[in-house]
C-alpha cells in the first residue's frame, strides 16, 4: 500500500447527499463504549452502551431513553458476531451474555500471574490480549490458546460463522509494518500468520475477505487514507483519510463482496458511506448533531455516532 497523492475525504469526487437524514437521539446518557452485538448466524442485532460516569453496562429495548443495565463496570466488552462477553475488571475472569436480568456465565477464569488486558471479538470467535502489542490468545470454548506474533488486532471474516475453519484475526505488525491474516480455529500455530500487505495504522474487518480495509500509517490524528483489501498482497485505495471508521456486515455470513462501510472526517464534522467503488463516497446529513463527533459504529443496517457531549444517536438509511 504505497501512499500516492489522493484527495481528503471532504472532497472526493463523488460529492453528493443521501436522502434527508433521519437521526434519533437513543440515550439522554453520555456513553464510552458502545457495542453493536450482530449475530452473524441468524441476522439479529442487539445493541449496548456503558454510561460514562459509572462505566456500567446497559442493553437498548429498541425504544429510545429504554436502557436496561445489564451488568457493571468492566474491562472490557466484545461481541463475537454469535456472542457478547465481558472481562472483569481484575482481567481474570471472562463472561458470556446470556439474557437480560443480568445473567452472565463464567466461561473462563485465568490462573496464571499474568491478567488478560481487552477482549477481542469477530467472525465468530473470541481472543484476548496480556500485553499492549503483544501475543493474542484464541477462546477454545474452554481454554485460551496463545498466536504468537505482536502488533494490533481485529478479528473478522466470517464467511461461513458455522464453520470453526473459517474466519480470520488480522493483525498489524509491532511498528505498523506488516499486516498478516491468521484462520481462527489454530490456537498455538504460529506458521498459519500469511502476510497479506505493507504498512497498516488501522484494520477494519467484516464478515468476508473482500470485506477488510486498512488506513495507511500517518502521525496526525486525522488519519491515513483508506484501501481494501482484494487478493493476495493486493489492496486497492477507496477513499481519503478520516477520523475511524465502521463496517456494517447487514446480516451476511456468506462471501458475496464488499459491505456497508462508513467513513467519518478527521475534524469529525461529516460521515461519508461508501458507494462500493473507489473514490465514491456518498455524504450522510449530520446537520441534526452537535459537531465534532466523536466516534461512528454500524450494524444490523444501523449507524450510529456519538455525538459531541457524549449522547447517542441512530441513523436509518
Amino acid at each position: 500500500m504505497n501512499r500516492p497523492i489522493f484527495i481528503f475525504l471532504v472532497g472526493l469526487m463523488f460529492l453528493s447527499f443521501g436522502s434527508q437524514a433521519s437521526w434519533e437521539q437513543l440515550w439522554n446518557k453520555q456513553v464510552d463504549t458502545v457495542i453493536v452485538d450482530q449475530n452473524l448466524l441468524d441476522g439479529t442485532t442487539r445493541l449496548f452502551a456503558t454510561e460514562k460516569a459509572t462505566g456500567d453496562l446497559y442493553q437498548y429495548e429498541g425504544t429510545p431513553s429504554e436502557w436496561t443495565k445489564v451488568g457493571g463496570k468492566s474491562k472490557s466488552v466484545v461481541s463475537t458476531g454469535e456472542d457478547l462477553y465481558l472481562l472483569r475488571l481484575d482481567g481474570k475472569v471472562v463472561f458470556r451474555y446470556l439474557g437480560p436480568g443480568n445473567r452472565w456465565k463464567s466461561v473462563y477464569t485465568e490462573t496464571s500471574t499474568v491478567p488478560f488486558l481487552t477482549l477481542i471479538g469477530g467472525g465468530n470467535k473470541l481472543y484476548a490480549t496480556k500485553v499492549i502489542d503483544g501475543d493474542i490468545w484464541e477462546f477454545t470454548g474452554s481454554n485460551f490458546k496463545q498466536l504468537y506474533g505482536s502488533g494490533k488486532y481485529v478479528a473478522g471474516g466470517c464467511k461461513g460463522c458455522w464453520d470453526n475453519s473459517l474466519g480470520f484475526v488480522y493483525r498489524i505488525e509491532a511498528g505498523g509494518t506488516k499486516v498478516y491474516r491468521y484462520p481462527k480455529g489454530y490456537g498455538g500455530d504460529s506458521t498459519k500468520w500469511v502476510e497479506i500487505g505493507e504498512p497498516a495504522g488501522s484494520i477494519y474487518a467484516g464478515s468476508s475477505p473482500q470485506s477488510v480495509f486498512a488506513t495507511e500509517p500517518v502521525e496526525e490524528d486525522s488519519g491515513g487514507d483508506i484501501w481494501r483489501y482484494k487478493d493476495g498482497t493486493t489492496w486497492e485505495e477507496i477513499g481519503g483519510p478520516g477520523k475511524m471508521f465502521a463496517v456494517d456486515v447487514i446480516g451476511k455470513a456468506t462471501n458475496m463482496g464488499p459491505e456497508t462501510l462508513y467513513g467519518l472526517s478527521g475534524d469529525g464534522k461529516q460521515i461519508w458511506r461508501w458507494v462500493g467503488q473507489p473514490e465514491e463516497w456518498t455524504q450522510i446529513d449530520t446537520s441534526q448533531l452537535n459537531k465534532p463527533l466523536q466516534a461512528i459504529y454500524a450494524g444490523g443496517g444501523k449507524l450510529y455516532a456519538v455525538a459531541s457531549g457524549g449522547r447517542l444517536w441512530e441513523y436509518s438509511p
